[in-house]
């Protein structure tokens, strides 16, 4: 079974492109090749996965044949799924991906939760709330949502961050969050905040240089410190006790195996610190509460 199937057969449906892209992704060793091959199906398509379901028999182009094999095409090269899509949910916020950010993962949803269950009594007041490393917008975007009275300033290293970020805070009206360009390990954001929340690049370089070529894809600063993985949480705990308010509180994510190494740096500064595992029972929040 090949790509040239797809030259050859005349006619395809819905239905026989789905069983034949199941397979052939399948075969390539691809996770949740039916669920990757309907989510590519409805963008070139423009329907629903649901409405996939209900056109089984509709009939292809020859420009959605044509779509549908540049996009496979693309998928074997390695550039992940969700480029490909230009979107990612988050929670329940479709975010949009045109710009090359890092791609949110459900690691961080936790880290998201984490934050609204600790202050979910005080949604309603006014708090200034910093996003460091924002990426597509993802955590920004759930928690100006959330904390609809408060003031999100995000930031990042990365134009095509602070680009995104904006884009997707537009697309859902949130009109609470502030985006900066700057580089947290050179420069400190002006004022105090309430909370900090932040998913840093934590992946060692030895690591990093390890990692499948689809995830390479990724910008390599959002991934790794290009040291040990630490670099960012060391800063941090220098510059928390300046950065937030005298009752502010942190959260932030780990990589697998960081929690007790980065719990240590924040402990030596003072800070009296929690660890949360995530669903795979993996030590990946470390924080810090003051109010």
């Amino acid at each position: 079974m090949s790509q040239n199937e797809i030259k050859t057969k005349k006619v395809w449906t819905v239905l026989e492109l789905i069983d034949w892209g199941t397979q052939y992704l399948r075969d390539k060793a691809f996770e949740s090749p039916r669920l990757v091959i309907e989510l590519l199906l409805s963008k070139v398509l423009n329907l629903s996965r649901i409405e996939l379901y209900l056109n089984f028999e509709k009939p292809l182009t020859s420009v959605e044949l044509s779509t549908i094999k540049s996009y496979i095409k693309r998928l074997l090269s390695g550039e992940p799924l969700q480029y490909i899509l230009g979107e990612v949910q988050f929670l329940n916020f479709k975010l949009n991906l045109l710009k090359k950010v890092f791609i949110p993962r459900p690691e961080t949803e936790i880290l998201v939760a984490t934050v609204l269950e600790v202050f979910k009594e005080l949604r309603d007041n006014q708090m200034k709330i910093l996003d460091i490393g924002c990426g597509s917008g993802a955590i920004s975007i759930a928690l100006a949502d959330f904390f609809r009275n408060s003031k999100i300033i995000a930031i990042d290293i990365d134009s095509n961050a602070i680009e995104q970020t904006l884009e997707n805070a537009n697309s859902y009206n949130l009109k609470n969050i502030e985006c900066l360009k700057i580089d947290i390990l050179k420069t400190i954001p002006e004022g105090n905040f309430d909370i900090i929340v932040s998913n840093p690049p934590y992946i060692p370089l030895a690591e990093y240089e390890n990692l499948p070529p689809h995830i390479k894809k990724e910008p390599k600063h959002s991934l790794t410190d290009g040291a040990d993985g630490l670099t960012f949480y060391r800063r941090f705990a220098e510059i928390f006790p300046t950065l937030l308010s005298p009752n502010g509180s942190f959260f932030l994510e780990v990589g697998w195996n960081q929690a007790e190494s980065v719990a240590s740096i924040f402990r030596e500064k003072g800070f009296d610190v929690l660890i949360k595992k995530d669903f795979e029972k993996i030590k990946r929040i470390v924080y810090s509460i003051r109010f």
